[in-house]
């Protein structure tokens, strides 16, 4: 089996979850902490730790001298780095053709189609132009609130990293958002209400797919982390079978989750996002099979093992309620209802694990 290298320290519960998929698998890997306070060093992963970083700016001299060190130790000639974060997927396809002379791999498509799906303005008008929704758009700020402002793409004009989205509710808002920001960077969409899910996709390099799905219940402020998520079967709608045709035209394939919202009978596209993402302990706990195709087209596994999915299993972090400036938000649910449930939901804790269970008390303030 291929082994993988994981840089921790963000996107963190996607990176425990698949940490998970490993020992279950018995994929060999190797974790390169962020610095001395990554959390991936309260779990039992900590024995995976083959380095702590002292920056976390990324260079390709870094990523090789790692990779020789991985290959040395497991006698094996390629690597696969997991691709866990924007700012990495972007680095390692920036470098891609120097990475694949050294043997190291990171199951991402083509430059051009990651950026074209990635940066939300191209993805959008992609999505127009195959007759699936978007949120009305506008070339000037709206008079009417709420609305979202998105950068167009992942980098400024001045070579920064953009903001996320933001839900403006004000001027004063609005004011806050753009202090030191270029207009041109940004552009406004209508808010949309209504139920919101995630579309789960593995799309192969020979144009085949698996699919699955979760509702998004709560939800950090102005698009922050899922706090709670509940395994569906949406997915058996026939939005999802566009988004793949669009997806696999395009010529993608790897690991993929596109944002919908479903308002008065129509879906409408949030937002792409074509790696790992926050709630992915859902795909182990709600027997989805995306990671074994992922792990098989790769080379970290060499069978696919079977699974049964399972609607109706609960992703919850429940400290994603802390420090919040802002009230979170909720979707089709009462939040006294979600009280009500509260016992049966945090039996599905992302951190309330044997591994992970430092991280749990210190996020809850049980431990000093």
């Amino acid at each position: 089996m291929v082994p993988v290298i994981i840089f921790s320290g963000y996107n963190s519960r996607a990176i425990i979850s698949f940490c998970r998929y490993s020992i279950e698998m018995n994929i060999p890997f190797y974790i390169v902490a962020i610095n001395h306070e990554d959390p991936i060093l309260l779990t039992e992963y900590k024995k995976n730790v083959i380095k702590v970083r002292e920056s976390s700016l990324l260079s390709v001299d870094e990523i090789c001298s790692l990779a020789r060190f991985v290959q040395q130790d497991c006698k094996f000639l390629k690597v696969f780095i997991l691709p866990t974060s924007e700012y990495l997927n972007r680095f390692l396809l920036e470098h891609q053709f120097y990475f694949f002379d050294n043997n190291i791999h990171f199951g991402l498509c083509d430059k051009m189609i990651y950026e074209l799906i990635s940066d939300k303005f191209s993805f959008g008008k992609i999505c127009v132009e195959k007759k699936i929704n978007i949120p009305e758009e506008f070339d000037i700020r709206p008079n009417i609130y709420p609305f979202v402002i998105k950068p167009k793409k992942y980098f400024t004009s001045d070579l920064k990293v953009s903001d996320k989205p933001a839900i403006i509710s004000n001027k004063i808002d609005f004011k806050d958002y753009m202090q030191g920001k270029d207009i041109e960077d940004y552009y406004y969409q209508t808010y949309i209400d209504g139920k919101s899910y995630y579309l789960l996709y593995h799309i192969s390099k020979s144009q085949t797919y698996s699919v699955f799905s979760h509702e998004n219940l709560i939800q950090q402020p102005d698009g922050g982390s899922m706090i709670l998520c509940r395994s569906t079967s949406i997915h058996e709608n026939s939005i999802s079978e566009k988004f793949a045709k669009l997806l696999i035209n395009l010529g993608f394939n790897g690991l993929i989750m596109i944002e919908v919202k479903l308002y008065e009978g129509e879906f409408y596209m949030i937002e792409a996002n074509p790696r790992i993402w926050g709630p992915s302990q859902l795909i182990l706990d709600s027997g989805m099979n995306l990671w074994d195709y992922f792990a098989l087209e790769n080379g970290l596994i060499n069978n696919l093992p079977e699974r049964n999915y399972c609607e109706g299993k609960w992703y919850f972090w429940s400290a994603g309620f802390s420090n919040l400036k802002k009230s979170v938000v909720t979707y089709d649910i009462n939040i006294n209802d979600f009280f009500m449930e509260y016992s049966k939901i945090l039996n599905s804790e992302i951190y309330l694990r044997e591994d992970t269970i430092n991280i749990y008390n210190i996020e809850n303030n049980l431990l000093k």
